[in-house]
């Protein structure tokens, strides 16, 4: 008895010193589906099998993947290994509940130890809320990551010149990214339309919803760097539904922003119709697009929405400080407007620390930096005002990879004033 108290005293100690709530988590489910592992790991290599067990039925095979269901719990099972030299390697098994959600994931090695097991939570909603890391010997919470947390309150100080960035969110907590989000009535100024909601926290979950992936926290802070002065409007754009840039470029304009920054792309044009239409709307708002970073001419092998051949998007590439082309930078003299220094930029990242990264995705929120500091300095100035600037600061050397050229110094205030 004393043992326990002295347990549940520690654990009290713990949340009041960390301010973090980690709860323990059900350790009867943890051991039923260590023991569901267990069974599909030891017969992986089996070459055929209808089911294991009475509940689970095999639904699907292929080299890549094994798919079952079971009945009786309402979950369905993938099992993923991953090769290498035709040897599997590591297995990931995810666990899904109906509907199709995906709850746990658990990593093992060939020899079928465990290696790290994972929990996604979801809100009332159904958006995932949280992501438990399991410590795998007694199958409490050892970390939470959180996924749609709550806005912070901010104080509303815009300027008229704000700049939409479209991208993965961003990681609105991060107290040192509050002096340069754009902020309506108290809140973040822009909204996720891929959850549906006011909160575009940065996550990308499309590789691995248990690993998510963090992209517009970094581009973010390239632009609050290079314009410090910036108000920026953080949208988490619509990866399930790519015909709500419908709705995402009508709330830019409704909202009276005239500068994009748009750090993606696909070689799918289907994905890109419904941005195409929206964006020859409003031709007075200006998007910035990167070219991506898959090494070739998009004059030849179009990617989009940067090949899209509209006079309001400016589409960029990336340069070392010498002015060479980036290692995998995309180029064309027809599809790509500007080069500019981007190659092992420094930046904040979505933990809040800084490192060091590079590529097109941070080419393009430099020159809305430099936009930005431009129409800061000539607020009435036009779009075609603002395309003569930056032709005029763009020089051409070695081979042309560029429609108008490279920009050497995007932080010079040269001809802004």
């Amino acid at each position: 008895m004393k043992k326990i108290n002295l347990l549940l005293l520690s654990l009290i100690l713990t949340i009041l010193l960390t301010g973090k709530s980690y709860s323990i988590s059900n350790n009867e489910e943890f051991i039923k589906l260590k023991e569901t592992h267990d069974i599909f790991c030891k017969n992986l290599n089996l070459s055929e099998f209808k089911s294991i067990g009475n509940n689970w039925k095999l639904e699907q095979k292929n080299k890549y993947f094994q798919l079952f269901t079971n009945k009786n719990a309402q979950q369905t099972l993938q099992i993923k290994p991953l090769y290498r030299s035709n040897q599997i390697q590591k297995v990931i098994f995810t666990f899904y509940k109906i509907p199709k959600r995906p709850f746990i994931e658990i990593r093992s090695n060939k020899n079928c130890v465990i290696q790290s097991i994972r929990k996604i939570t979801y809100n009332h909603k159904l958006i995932p809320n949280e992501i438990h890391s399991i410590n795998i010997s007694n199958y409490k919470i050892d970390n939470i990551k959180y996924l749609n947390p709550k806005l912070p309150k901010l104080e509303t100080k815009n300027r008229k010149n704000i700049i939409a960035l479209i991208d993965t969110g961003i990681n609105y907590n991060l107290k040192r990214l509050h002096k340069n989000i754009a902020v309506k009535n108290k809140k973040v100024l822009g909204f996720d339309f891929w959850d549906n909601d006011e909160r575009p926290f940065d996550s990308d979950p499309r590789q691995s919803p248990f690993y998510p992936r963090h992209h517009g926290t970094t581009v973010f802070s390239v632009i609050a760097k290079d314009a410090p002065n910036s108000f920026i409007a953080p949208y988490r754009f619509p990866a399930l539904d790519m015909c709500k840039f419908k709705e995402l470029v009508e709330h830019i304009a409704d909202n009276s922003i005239r500068l994009v920054n748009l750090s993606m792309g696909s070689n799918n044009l289907k994905d890109w119709i419904c941005f195409e239409k929206s964006v020859s709307k409003f031709k007075d708002i200006i998007f910035v697009v990167s070219a991506g970073n898959n090494g070739f001419n998009i004059d030849e092998k179009p990617i989009y929405p940067a090949s899209l051949d509209l006079e309001n998007i400016l589409t960029v590439t990336s340069s070392d400080q010498s002015g060479r082309l980036g290692r995998g930078s995309n180029y064309g003299t027809n599809s790509v407007d500007f080069i500019l220094p981007a190659e092992r930029l420094e930046v904040i990242d979505h933990r809040g620390i800084k490192v060091f990264t590079g590529g097109t995705s941070y080419a393009a929120p430099r020159l809305v930096a430099l936009i930005s500091r431009y129409i800061e300095n000539n607020p009435n100035c036009t779009n075609e005002e603002i395309y003569n600037f930056l032709k005029k600061r763009a020089v051409q050397k070695g081979k042309k990879l560029t429609k108008y050229g490279w920009i050497p110094d995007p932080l010079d205030n040269y001809l802004i004033n």
